[in-house]
């Protein structure tokens, strides 16, 4: 039972990752290292090499065992929407947290979620957008970011990538809380989304129409919403620390009017979803040795 006196939720945090096993090895030393660790993990692959499941290998040997989970599937382009899916598909937890793989989290990321998971609500997070230079230091120092105080995170980044704003903000938007707007991550990045598995089932999880960068995240969060729940955030322990990188995002926005449609429709479910997931790849392994382009 929680201090709600409600039965505790078991909870799977979904990592989805391409091609970065440096910034995926960061955000797994952070889940290692969480206040609580009575939760599983699983990695949504969207088809990287043999570097990645290198990384994913050693952390099941030397800190998760069975609690870790690696579903890959071919590299066909840019598809997260499809890997989460299968992501979730892997999990066996009632309440699913979908993690960015260049996102670290605090170290009371996972105790903040369950505390803050209730039904009608899902949950969102804001992020600081770390300096290259700092994200070197993670990267190549192991530098233990996820433990750094919200001080020591501020002076790390001068203030800048949102952190003083973010981290310090007295936003009364959190889960539960009644008579306020939904919460909305900070330009609409739901880098995090954590939702009830019942949930997101009912909204047939992410669509798999959404190609490229961008806005598959936003199209979920749309139809949450429509499904009745709430957004709210669960405070600044959850907040994430956004890795540096190239930018990926594309000026033509290519799933714009896939999210436009979605807007103007009162669709729920998505078009293409976890019911239509191809089903001989949902339990596909990870190949061994090298891993081309399927």
């Amino acid at each position: 039972m929680d201090r709600r006196g409600e039965p505790a939720v078991t909870l799977s945090v979904v990592v989805s990752t391409y091609e970065s096993p440096d910034a995926l090895a960061a955000v797994l030393r952070s889940l290692a290292d969480q206040s609580d660790q009575s939760f599983t993990v699983v990695i949504a692959d969207d088809g990287s090499g043999t570097a990645t499941k290198a990384v994913v290998e050693q952390a099941g040997e030397t800190v998760f065992g069975e609690r870790l989970t690696h579903v890959w599937q071919p590299d066909r382009g840019f598809r997260p929407a499809a890997a989460l899916n299968r992501g979730a598909l892997a999990a066996d937890a009632d309440f699913l947290v979908f993690l960015g793989g260049d996102c670290v989290p605090r170290r009371h990321f996972v105790r903040s979620l369950r505390a803050a998971a209730r039904p009608g609500w899902f949950i969102a997070a804001n992020r600081v957008l770390l300096p290259r230079a700092l994200t070197e230091r993670v990267i190549s120092e192991r530098a233990p970011i996820h433990r750094w105080s919200t001080t020591r995170v501020v002076l790390a980044t001068g203030g800048g990538g949102g952190a003083y704003a973010t981290l310090t903000s007295r936003d009364r938007r959190r889960v539960g809380r009644t008579g306020l707007r939904d919460f909305v991550p900070y330009n609409n990045a739901y880098c995090c989304i954590a939702v009830h598995v019942r949930d997101f089932v009912a909204v047939n999880g992410y669509d798999t129409r959404f190609v490229g960068w961008g806005d598959e995240d936003v199209d979920l969060a749309v139809r949450l919403r429509r499904l009745g729940l709430r957004c709210g955030h669960a405070g600044p322990d959850a907040v994430l620390l956004h890795l540096w990188h190239e930018s990926s995002q594309s000026d033509e926005r290519p799933n714009w009017m896939l999210l436009k449609e979605t807007e103007r429709s009162n669709r729920l479910e998505a078009v293409e979803g976890l019911r239509e997931l191809n089903a001989d790849e949902v339990d596909m392994p990870v190949p061994s040795g090298d891993i081309g382009v399927a």
